[in-house]
């Protein structure tokens, strides 16, 4: 089996910590590592590294990268797509680009953001399931309901496959429920939670999406001719212009929508391994451990007399008291207080925050950057102050700035500076000051990470006022 796991989720929900430029999959919410770090981790026991691929977002194909890189995984098997265009579009491409090289693979499909806790059960699942998918069905796996949810979608459970004992022809699928239709589907038994986990041949699924999507399938092919290593640094897929373009025109369809509904090779199989989207904040309450009074804590937090509460801190104290089914989430830019009946509302909180030009709606303080990253500690009218890290062997562009100045002091490790002509080594405690229209560059020589601290002086402190030269990640 191949595996494609899904990574391209803006997860607004765990707002202050998931932020568009820096989503859910990529952040520690439950578990050892980052949400996509932990998909990778459960599926190894089944699916070697060889054969992972990955979809995301362009603005994540770095930082995912480098947050599978302790895994081996290989750069060429992440796509990086252009634009959102849902699951159809993202799964079709995948399945061609699979039947070019191994015409008889099955593909297994997985969401990078949802939590799995009994992983030997999922492995036994999914090994069923490949032998449905060799005969030629669609296989979905469906969670039985624990409760009358509305924020999913449920799959009615028909006749059981001939010949598969535990494996179901499906009845319908249906859309997320109001709460008295939810709870009619609890009651009845016969209905089963959507998880998004889909295996089938990838001949299969081009084939249903010939037949149910054919405005999708006829560009499949055109547009995997346009894949093409990134320039430079670290050589993910990404589409040419023609690609891009021809990406971006397709309709913007989920593969549930574009062929499950229709298709009458879809088979079911009821599947317990601990399971949740880990869709808001409060989906917590399911899959972490919690203290004496109900409550999930982390962080730098003092709680008394708190009960069934939700408190996420980072580094600053964060006190609270006599809290009861509330939700707080601290972040070094943003904090969100809110009550656990209104978490799955905290989307809405953040389009507002966007509508309303609130940077803080789609930017964390701390931006990842190919080479490492930067956060913003204060800023005035005519000053930025940051906190630079650049990552072992790594260095930013050879560039220069219109309108500002900078100065730069070493905190930690050792830096490499060119100053036009010149080279300078610097060690803790150095520092060097570049004049604006100066071309420069700062690299991490070392194996230790480098931080700096870097003073903008200027009128015009924007991060569009950067003219690159060179550069190793291809952004001249």
């Amino acid at each position: 089996m191949y595996g494609v796991i899904l990574a391209g989720g803006s997860g607004t929900r765990f707002w202050p910590i998931s932020r568009e430029q820096n989503p859910k999959q990529l952040q520690i919410i439950v578990g050892p590592g980052t949400m996509v770090q932990n998909t990778v981790q459960r599926l190894l026991p089944l699916i070697p590294i060889e054969k992972l691929y990955l979809a995301t977002n362009h603005q994540q194909a770095i930082e995912t990268l480098h947050q599978l890189d302790s895994y081996g995984f290989f750069s060429d098997h992440l796509i990086a797509e252009p634009s959102s265009r849902n699951t159809a579009l993202a799964i079709g491409l995948m399945a061609q680009l699979m039947i070019d090289k191994y015409p008889d693979a099955v593909m297994g499909i997985f969401p990078a953001d949802h939590v799995v806790t009994n992983s030997e059960a999922f492995i036994k699942t999914l090994q069923k399931a490949e032998t449905l998918a060799q005969k030629g069905y669609l296989v979905t796996l469906g969670i039985p309901p624990t409760r009358p949810e509305t924020g999913f979608g449920y799959i009615k459970q028909g006749t059981e496959t001939e010949g598969f004992e535990g494996a179901y022809q499906v009845e319908r699928f249906v859309e997320k429920p109001d709460p008295l239709t939810a709870k009619q589907y609890l009651e009845h038994g016969n209905y089963f939670w959507n998880c998004g986990v889909f295996v089938w041949k990838a001949s299969t699924i081009l084939e249903e999406l010939r037949q149910y999507a054919g405005n999708i399938y006829s560009q499949l092919e055109t547009i995997a001719g346009c894949l093409q290593k990134s320039k430079g640094k670290p050589g993910y897929l990404e589409l040419d212009e023609k690609g891009r373009g021809l990406f971006s025109s397709l309709p913007s369809l989920s593969i549930d929508y574009a062929v499950m509904e229709n298709s009458s090779q879809v088979v079911l199989i009821p599947a317990q391994f601990g399971w949740n989207d880990v869709g808001a904040w409060s989906a917590l309450d399911d899959v972490s451990e919690k203290d004496s009074e109900g409550n999930i804590i982390s962080g730098n937090v003092l709680a008394q007399d708190c009960k069934n509460s939700i408190i996420q801190g980072q580094n600053r104290l964060i006190a609270v008291l006599g809290l009861k089914d509330t939700i707080v989430v601290d972040s070094p830019d943003a904090l969100l207080v809110c009550t656990k009946e209104r978490s799955e509302d905290v989307k809405k909180l953040v389009e507002a925050l966007n509508e309303n030009g609130h940077p803080e709606g789609k930017q964390p303080s701390t931006v990842k950057k190919p080479w490492g990253s930067y956060t913003v500690l204060d800023s005035g009218p005519s000053y930025l102050l940051k906190r630079i890290e650049v990552l072992p062997g790594e260095a930013l562009s050879l560039q220069s700035h219109q309108h500002r100045s900078e100065h730069w002091i070493v905190v930690s490790g050792s830096a490499q500076v060119v100053r036009e002509e010149e080279t300078f080594q610097l060690k803790v405690n150095d520092s060097i000051t570049i004049p604006k229209n100066t071309k420069h560059r700062l690299e991490n020589p070392s194996s230790d990470p480098l931080v700096i601290i870097e003073i903008q002086f200027g009128h015009l402190l924007d991060e569009n006022d950067i003219s690159r030269f060179e550069d190793r990640y291809g952004r001249c």
